[in-house]
């Protein structure tokens, strides 16, 4: 389906949401994938942000969307660059921090900021990355919410049997 084909899908409104997450999950549809990115179902624009052939530009446009779900899924996706990473670890929403601190390109830097978050949750899925350090799983292998603590001791034992 090419772009016109499409456009006039959804004039007639013959298209479907699960039509547009096919669409927005295949890799051969960038050109509709850039249109998709501004519907105004927010569920479609978030597997375009999961989609790993989404181009970075688009990327960057949905890491700036309303919607936090949308935003945490550009968080999730391991092509979103660094520079985006960074800007999304500041969300006022935790979710889309946590999102950050399990995508396995966070930058260390932004783990270890990460890991002394007010939201348990966030110090959960920054215990949870393979990529933090050890010094910063060992604190919080003594954080205060038992949750944060044994995913950083469960971390820390998977380390130490490879």
């Amino acid at each position: 389906m090419n772009l016109e084909e499409y456009k006039i899908q959804v004039a007639l409104g013959t298209m479907s949401d699960n039509d547009k997450y096919k669409i927005a999950m295949n890799e051969n549809t960038i050109k509709l994938l850039e249109y998709l990115s501004k519907d105004k179902n927010y569920y479609i624009r978030y597997w375009i942000a999961r989609n790993e052939n989404t181009p970075i530009e688009l990327l960057e446009y949905l890491s700036r969307d309303k919607n936090y779900y949308v935003k945490s899924s550009v968080a999730m996706n391991e092509n979103t660059p660094i520079r985006i990473l960074k800007i999304l670890s500041r969300d006022k929403n935790y979710i889309v921090r946590c999102n950050v601190a399990c995508n396995k390109n966070t930058p260390i830097e932004i783990l270890k900021k990460l890991s002394k978050d007010e939201e348990w949750n966030v110090r959960r899925c920054v215990a949870s990355n393979k990529n933090t350090p050890i010094k910063v799983l060992k604190l919080l292998s003594k954080d205060k919410d038992n949750d944060v603590s044994d995913k950083a001791k469960e971390t820390l034992y998977g380390l130490e049997r490879i």
